[in-house]
C-alpha cells in the first residue's frame, strides 16, 4: 500500500498534461491521474484548452487557453506550437514541477521541447501513448521520426498494453530500454460509491421496459463502430426472438447522427438509449446484463475493467490490444481467437479485420460479427455462466486497482 507523505514540504511537484478535458480515453485517463496521484503529490493538471472538462479530476488547473488551429495554415499552427511550449515552460519554472506527465502526441510534443523547469533542476519527462500505434497512425518515415524524437528526449515513453510497447520498437524504431508498460488504472472505491446512484427518470423507465440490457459507453467516432451493436441488438431481437432486450450507448461525437439513423432504420427507437455524456456511467453498467466492446482497435480498454467493477460481465472482440489482456491475462498477449473463446474474466470473439488491409475480404467482417452477436446472446441467456463471471469480476477489476498501478508511476517519478 502507498503511504501518504507526512509533510506538504515532501511532496513532489507533478503536472499532468493533455490537450484537452472533453475528449476520449486518453483524456479521461489523463483526469483519472490526477484523482489517483493528488494523494501523494502536487499535481497540477495543465490543459491546452480547459474549456470544457467534463471527466472528474484533482490537484489545482490550468488552463492555458491556447486552443488547437484547425483550419489555420502551417505557419500559424507552428505558432500555436511555440506559444504552448512558452507557457508550459513558464508553468514548469513557476510550479518547480519535479515530473512532468503528457498524453497524446500534441502534447509529448510540447512537454520535450518545454524543457526541464529551472535551472539547475531535473524535471522527469514522461510521455503517454494511448493506442497501438501502426494502427492508429501509418509506419511512414514522419511518423517513425516523430515517434523515435519522443522516446530519445523522454525519460520514460510509457505503453498502456504489451502489444502497444513491442509495436512502438519494432514498427517505429524507438529505443525498447526507454519504452514501459503501465496499465491505466480505475478508481475502484469511486465506481462502488457511484454504481448504486438512481438513474434519471428517463433511462429508469428504459430499463424497466427491457429484462435484458446491451451496454457500451465511449465517444461516437468510427474507431468505437457502436453500428455493430445496433446490428447485434436487431439480429438478437428478430432473428433470436429476444424480443425483451434493449441497448444503452453513453457517449458523443461525430457518428451520433449516422447511429441514430441506423436505430431508425431498423426501427429500433424504443429499444436504443443514448442519453449523450453522462457524470455517472457506473450506474448504467451496474443495471446491464452485458458490457460490449466491438471497435476496431483500443489501446487498454478500462471501459471492460470498470465494467467489472460493477459485476457487469463483458464479451469483447479479440482486437489488436488490451481486451485480451484484461479479459484473458493468462493467455499470450499475441494470441487472437478465430470464433469464441469462454476467456477467464469475459467472453473475446474473433475480431474484425481492418478494411483496406491485405488479407480483408467482406465474409472476415460477416462472421466477426456473426461471433459476437452470438456471444452476447449467450451471456444474456446462460445464466451459470453470467454468474460465473459476476464472481470474478471484482478479482478482474482488481488487478487495475490505484493502489496497485501508482506504485508505478510513484516509483517512475521519482527515479
Amino acid at each position: 500500500m502507498l503511504k501518504k507523505t507526512d509533510s506538504v514540504e515532501k511532496k513532489r511537484n507533478v503536472a499532468v498534461i493533455v490537450q484537452n478535458g472533453d475528449g476520449g480515453g486518453a483524456e479521461r485517463m489523463a483526469a483519472n491521474m490526477t484523482l489517483g496521484l493528488e494523494k501523494y503529490c502536487n499535481v497540477f493538471f495543465v490543459l491546452f484548452d480547459g474549456s470544457n472538462i467534463i471527466y472528474d479530476h484533482a490537484g489545482k488547473v490550468i488552463d492555458l487557453k491556447i486552443p488547437p488551429l484547425r483550419e489555420a495554415g502551417a505557419f500559424k499552427r507552428i505558432a500555436n506550437i511555440c506559444k504552448r511550449v512558452k507557457a508550459l515552460r513558464d508553468i514548469k519554472k513557476k510550479y518547480d514541477i519535479d515530473a512532468a506527465i503528457s498524453h497524446l502526441d500534441g502534447a509529448d510534443l510540447v512537454n520535450i521541447l518545454s524543457g526541464r523547469g529551472r535551472k539547475g533542476k531535473k524535471c522527469r519527462i514522461i510521455s503517454v501513448y494511448h493506442s497501438v500505434p501502426s494502427v492508429n497512425e501509418s509506419c511512414s518515415l514522419p511518423h517513425r521520426l516523430f515517434h523515435r524524437f519522443i522516446g530519445a528526449f523522454s525519460d520514460r515513453y510509457i505503453m498502456v498494453s504489451k502489444p502497444a510497447a513491442g509495436d512502438m520498437a519494432e514498427n517505429f524504431g524507438v529505443n525498447a530500454n526507454k519504452i514501459s508498460v503501465i496499465y491505466n488504472f480505475s478508481d475502484l472505491k469511486r465506481i462502488e460509491r457511484l454504481k448504486d446512484a438512481s438513474l434519471p427518470e428517463e433511462a429508469d423507465k428504459f430499463y424497466a421496459d427491457h429484462k435484458k440490457m446491451i451496454m457500451n459507453a465511449g465517444r461516437m467516432e468510427k474507431v468505437k463502430r457502436q453500428e455493430r451493436l445496433v446490428k447485434i441488438l436487431r439480429s438478437l431481437r428478430s432473428e433470436k426472438g429476444m424480443t425483451d432486450t434493449g441497448l444503452v450507448i453513453l457517449g458523443d461525437g461525430p457518428e451520433r447522427a449516422n447511429l441514430t439513423r441506423l436505430v431508425k432504420k431498423y426501427s429500433l427507437e424504443e429499444h436504443v438509449f443514448m442519453p449523450g455524456n453522462v457524470d455517472n456511467p457506473f450506474m448504467y453498467m451496474s443495471r446491464s446484463d452485458v458490457y460490449v466492446l466491438c471497435s476496431d482497435y483500443e489501446g487498454l480498454p478500462m471501459a471492460l475493467t470498470e465494467a467489472a467493477a460493477c459485476s457487469c460481465p463483458a464479451v469483447s472482440c479479440d482486437m489488436r490490444s488490451g481486451a485480451r489482456e484484461i479479459l484473458a491475462p493468462k493467455t499470450e498477449w499475441s494470441k487472437h481467437t478465430d470464433s469464441i473463446e469462454i476467456a477467464e474474466y469475459g467472453i473475446l470473439t474473433k475480431p474484425f479485420d481492418y478494411p483496406g488491409g491485405e488479407n480483408f475480404t467482406p465474409d472476415d467482417g460477416d462472421s466477426a460479427q456473426s461471433f459476437l452477436t452470438d456471444a452476447v446472446g449467450r451471456m444474456l441467456t446462460d445464466e451459470e455462466l453470467r454468474k460465473g463471471y459476476i464472481a470474478k469480476s471484482h478479482e478482474c477489476a482488481y488487478r487495475f486497482s490505484p493502489e496497485r498501478i501508482l506504485k508505478k508511476w510513484m516509483k517512475l517519478i521519482a527515479e
